[in-house]
């Protein structure tokens, strides 16, 4: 079962090694202080960075790209859109612009937004409230199971645990209600060989990657270029699923991603630390 390797930044052009991903939790973990911010500066930051992403080029990029899988699926609407792992916004650019399209998105389509990621500050938490998103209450580890209407799960930059534990969640012909708009599955697939904590997530990634069909976000924006760079939208169409046999779908196991595992090294992770502090 993965662990602490789970949770790798996977970009070609921008890969988080395992030791900053831990070198950044530890420091959340041994200094839990949030930091001071202004809720009014920080909305006000936001709707600049919306402002910019919808002036630029990258939002037709970004429509288009949502046009062409809808109408794959032959629908018209996005009801519902859940986002995990948003990061931080306060602290990062990327983050910031990655919530501007996002509202953009909800805008758009007039979906009903939520969010959850277990970084997120209370100011940021009043900033998100005050642009009419929703929080989910719990870490979902993103096992949520979508129903007969279409969920566009939004997860830029995202952890490979929470996207291969959305696919197992959905697992089935029911993923052509899923749109995922993450890392891209191709760059994944060719990817370098994943470590203990990543084979799995990795491997039912590569499992579904011949029946998904992708459009990658890429365009020159300044600003979107570090916060969207790797990501596509990824469908799967009725056709391509109904391409599948009965067997492909069976004894896939547990879902890839635990949270108890990650908090079990973490807190082996913050004892070996302080211990070698003391030392």
């Amino acid at each position: 079962m993965p662990g602490l390797d789970e949770f790798q930044l996977v970009t070609r052009r921008r890969r988080h090694t395992r030791r900053q991903f831990v070198n950044h939790v530890l420091n959340r973990a041994l200094n839990p202080r949030e930091p001071e911010i202004n809720t009014e500066h920080l909305l006000r930051e936001v709707l600049d960075a919306v402002i910019a992403l919808r002036n630029s080029p990258y939002r037709q990029i970004l429509y288009n790209g949502l046009a062409e899988s809808l109408s794959l699926l032959d629908v018209t609407a996005i009801p519902e859109i859940v986002c995990y792992g948003l990061g931080n916004f306060s602290e990062s650019r990327s983050a910031k612009y990655q919530l501007a399209a996002l509202l953009t998105i909800k805008s758009r389509y007039r979906s009903h937004v939520h969010l959850y990621d277990p970084v997120f500050f209370s100011k940021e938490i009043e900033v998100l409230k005050t642009l009419g998103l929703s929080m989910i209450e719990i870490n979902e580890e993103g096992k949520r199971k979508v129903g007969n209407d279409l969920t566009l799960f939004y997860m830029p930059h995202c952890f490979q645990g929470i996207i291969a534990n959305c696919i197992h969640a959905n697992w089935g012909r029911g993923l052509s209600n899923c749109i995922l708009v993450t890392n891209s599955f191709g760059e994944i697939r060719d990817g370098i060989a994943a470590d203990a904590g990543l084979r799995d997530s990795v491997e039912l990634i590569k499992r579904i990657h011949p029946y998904v069909t992708e459009f990658k976000l890429e365009g020159d924006f300044d600003s979107a270029r570090e916060a969207f760079n790797s990501t596509s939208i990824h469908v799967f169409t009725t056709e391509k699923l109904n391409r599948v046999t009965q067997e492909f779908w069976e004894d896939i196991g547990s879902p890839p991603f635990n949270q108890e595992n990650f908090e079990r090294d973490l807190n082996r992770l913050r004892e070996n630390f302080v211990l070698g502090e003391i030392q």
